[in-house]
């Protein structure tokens, strides 16, 4: 019997590489696909420039140069906006999604504080172990990178995509997963996004801050392969 398709889609300033330690443990299971998003790791470029509906299209792009006629998803954080963004417009791509750390709830003044720690420079200045880390995953191009993320989420808490109100009009199965470390992303707002969906579920890993890194694998990869 052939392999269900497995999408793995990374967060914002992530790449493919984030699920280095996931990949072992659902290459078995499923044919996984795990792109980088333009302007991102194998796929930096100096010029690349996106807002959120652009990485909507660079998905639906990558599915349909792969063939991908129906496939599960897991997205961490800003894969899963664009996972359930496209799901709005084009649900037939998907059988699943599940997501991870995924903020849904976008306002113009969140954006602004979220905005605040992506200058590159004070990166550099007060954490260069993450700078050296940037660097690795995108090259020379990882500054262009913060700034063109920070306008993403600018542009996203002005005009967001989703909202509790649309989101309803998604009938896949959704499950809302968020670590109850999480800093970056509320319990109260994946709940309200939560009930807003037709079929949904949610689930709250323990000790589990935002970085997928230091997520526990096995966990996570059993939920997956469960949903």
């Amino acid at each position: 019997m052939a392999k269900k398709n497995l999408i793995l889609l990374h967060g914002a300033l992530g790449s493919a590489k984030s699920f280095d330690a996931l990949i072992p443990q659902l290459s078995n299971d499923f044919n996984l696909i795990v792109p980088d998003f333009k302007g991102h790791g194998s796929r930096s470029e100096a010029d690349a420039g996106f807002k959120m509906q652009d990485l909507v299209n660079d998905l639906e792009e990558i599915l349909q140069k792969e063939n991908i006629k129906s496939a599960k998803v897991f997205a961490y954080s800003m894969g899963g906006y664009v996972a359930l963004s496209l799901a709005l417009k084009k649900p037939d791509y998907f059988d699943s999604i599940m997501t991870l750390g995924t903020k849904l709830d976008w306002k113009a003044e969140q954006a602004e504080r979220e905005t605040k720690m992506l200058n590159p420079e004070k990166i550099q200045e007060k954490v260069p172990k993450f700078a050296h880390h940037l660097k690795a995953l995108h090259g020379e191009n990882w500054m262009h990178l913060c700034e063109q993320t920070a306008g993403m989420m600018l542009n996203l808490g002005e005009s967001p995509i989703l909202n509790t109100d649309n989101i309803s009009a998604i009938d896949l199965p959704v499950r809302l997963c968020l670590g109850d470390r999480d800093n970056m992303v509320s319990l109260d707002e994946t709940i309200a996004f939560y009930k807003a969906l037709n079929n949904g579920q949610l689930q709250v890993f323990p000790n589990c801050p935002h970085p997928i890194e230091k997520v526990n694998s096995k966990s996570l990869a059993f939920s997956i392969a469960n949903f």
